[in-house]
């Protein structure tokens, strides 16, 4: 739920709430609880504190960064395959053009509308891991007629091979966009990462608001939350603004509208 909330605010908006989420649960919250006597600082606690804080920090820094590039890496290779995918789409629709056979034409068309289709009917669907069975009924229907092609030249004999050939990548390409579109960090990482903060949190807690550390900690929960903002906001390749976009098929589109080949 609160995944599906937060992807529906923009970048900005992310980055100010969970900024805001972090100053207040590591600096407004330990501020509140030292006002309870049982939890109020000491020179010991600070001391303790201190002992504590570098190797926490030093955990929850490895380990965001560790993730982060979990993150960044799967959103890269995604914006890959579906530059890939429409290179392939655009390059079956190529040899169909050369391939030089009246009966292409039809196919040529419900090509032109499988591309439409994962625009308009699949792209809205992946932030949710699924994809259109309009757009695989498409599909299907093109790769039964490529399959029913029936060469008559040794040109084109030559060409029916790569044809299937491509269409066959084609296939495995929307499948793997598709199947990459629900990989996510799991939620474990997570429960570590709220475990880290819960322990900065019972540390903060410790120092004594007139220690000289004491000031370099208001730092902190700005540096996490805009590390943790970065980490959401990458984490998830078809959701919030920074979504992987549909661009590659709509400039394919616009290629094969005006092909004259």
């Amino acid at each position: 739920m609160f995944f599906n909330w937060i992807y529906r605010r923009s970048n900005i908006q992310i980055l100010i709430i969970l900024v805001l989420f972090f100053v207040v649960l590591l600096d407004v919250m330990p501020r509140i609880l030292q006002a309870i006597p049982m939890f109020a600082p000491t020179q010991d606690s600070t001391r303790l504190g201190l002992s504590l804080f570098g190797s926490i920090i030093t955990l929850s820094g490895l380990l965001i960064g560790f993730l982060l590039n979990q993150a960044q890496t799967n959103f890269r290779e995604v914006q890959s395959l579906v530059s890939r995918e429409a290179g392939q789409i655009n390059n079956l629709d190529r040899l169909l053009v050369r391939y030089g056979d009246p009966t292409i034409a039809p196919m040529r068309k419900e090509l032109f509308e499988y591309m439409n289709s994962i625009v308009h009917d699949e792209w809205d669907l992946l932030k949710d891991g699924l994809g259109s069975k309009k757009t695989h009924m498409l599909w299907r229907g093109i790769s039964r007629k490529l399959l029913s092609l029936e060469p008559h030249t040794n040109r084109q004999t030559a060409m029916y091979t790569d044809i299937l050939k491509k269409a066959e990548e084609v296939a495995e390409s929307r499948e793997a966009r598709i199947e990459r579109s629900s990989v996510r960090l799991p939620n474990l990482f997570w429960v570590v990462i709220i475990i880290c903060m819960v322990a900065l949190l019972g540390i903060n807690t410790l120092f004594l608001p007139s220690d000289s550390f004491f000031m370099g900690l208001k730092i902190l929960p700005v540096t996490l939350g805009a590390l943790i903002s970065l980490l959401v906001i990458t984490d998830q390749p078809f959701k919030g603004q920074s979504c992987v976009k549909a661009d590659p098929f709509l400039k394919i589109i616009e290629s094969i509208k005006t092909r004259t080949e």
